[in-house]
């Protein structure tokens, strides 16, 4: 029996005996930093694990992890010269840095890091000419060093490819645990309740969801809107539902937990988002059943299969977006049978299951 059990500890690779560090820009709930929990719960017992916060704000992401979390600070100084003695110490070790830019990218190697994971998951890379210089400078400079890419979806793939650098992202889409939404899901027969679920936040255009529920409101006084989420324009959001002729009928939940739970709860989900990666509350809904209606970013289209339907149009084209929401709204059972639909598609493409293999297949070509 001993012979056996040394014959299978030989046998255990040794990159999985390598500490993997977790670089995230804050360590809250939120977007890809919250697969950070389902990666501890899986790898936990296989190696050790570590977060680094970039900037101060706890660790809200694995309390398991409380006495392998450090932290930056809101000095940029600060928190580059502490990141990179941190890099310096870990060196040998693994890091999957969650997004977190090319000047930390390139501390992480500059550092001495090799072969670090850098897990893109967005689509805006620079706001003024100015700030391109410096980070484009700084993206090609990382590109003298061996960088595992991986992209959460083809289109933020691309996009990093045609701006960024011409290097082909492995593809990993983000994983749901299935069992948790499904067994929330059901055939929507009747529109009681319009919700909205994410970050309170610019870009998510929240207002126009508000907008959108006051047109039919009027003539369907049983509807109400339900709006989960915190962010910065929530007290901005607040004081536009009270002037609404119909604001006693707008709920603000706040952070939920349970956002099956929400999803099971409601009948119609608006996100008219100006730019996601991903957009990891769609797939959520649908695998619920729950009938979507989006922006015309390209990803919802990769994330739903090009359902026309599903497809209200430009955000900044509010006439264009009134126009195919009411028209939407007049045929909601056909939108609700298509959604229900489109679950056996979400469950090939992001099974959560699925996902953690690509990602422990991705820390074994070290």
């Amino acid at each position: 029996m001993l012979f056996i059990q040394l014959n299978m500890k030989k046998q255990i690779p040794a990159h999985e005996q390598l500490p993997v560090h977790y670089v995230v820009w804050q360590s809250m709930p939120g977007g890809m930093e919250s697969y950070v929990s389902y990666y501890t719960n899986e790898f936990y017992d296989q190696r050790e694990m570590y977060i680094f916060s970039l900037r101060p704000v706890g660790n809200g992401l694995n309390e398991r992890l409380d006495d392998h979390f450090q932290e930056g600070s809101d000095n940029n100084r600060q928190c580059y010269a502490r990141y990179f003695r941190y890099c310096r110490k870990h060196r040998g070790e693994l890091f999957h840095l969650m997004n977190s830019g090319p000047i930390i990218l390139l501390l992480t190697l500059l550092a001495g890091v090799r072969n670090p994971v850098y897990h893109i998951h967005g689509t805006k890379y620079w706001k003024k000419w100015w700030h391109k210089i410096y980070l484009k400078t700084a993206w090609l400079l990382t590109s003298l060093f061996d960088v595992r890419f991986i992209a959460n979806s083809q289109y933020s793939a691309g996009i990093f490819r045609r701006e960024v650098l011409p290097v082909e992202p492995k593809v990993i889409y983000n994983g749901f645990d299935l069992t948790r939404f499904l067994e929330k899901r059901w055939l929507r027969a009747r529109l009681r309740r319009m919700a909205f679920a994410g970050r309170l936040d610019p870009g998510k255009n929240v207002h126009l969801v508000i907008r959108l529920f006051e047109e039919i409101a009027g003539e369907m006084p049983e509807l109400e809107l339900h709006l989960a989420g915190i962010g910065k324009l929530r007290g901005a959001l607040e004081q536009q539902a009270r002037n609404s002729p119909y604001g006693d009928r707008i709920v603000f939940h706040g952070w939920v937990e349970d956002v099956a739970a929400f999803y099971q709860s409601v009948d119609l989900f608006v996100f008219l988002s100006a730019y996601e990666s991903f957009g990891n509350v769609l797939p959520e809904a649908l695998l619920t059943g729950l009938p979507i209606l989006t922006s015309n970013i390209p990803v919802f289209e990769e994330i739903h299969g090009g359902e026309k339907g599903f497809c209200l149009g430009n955000p900044e084209n509010y006439p264009e977006i009134r126009e195919n929401f009411l028209k939407a709204v007049a045929d909601y059972p056909e939108l609700t049978h298509k959604a229900y639909a489109a679950t056996e598609r979400m469950k090939k493409l992001f099974d959560l299951e699925k996902h953690l293999k690509d990602i422990e297949k991705t820390y074994e070509t070290v």
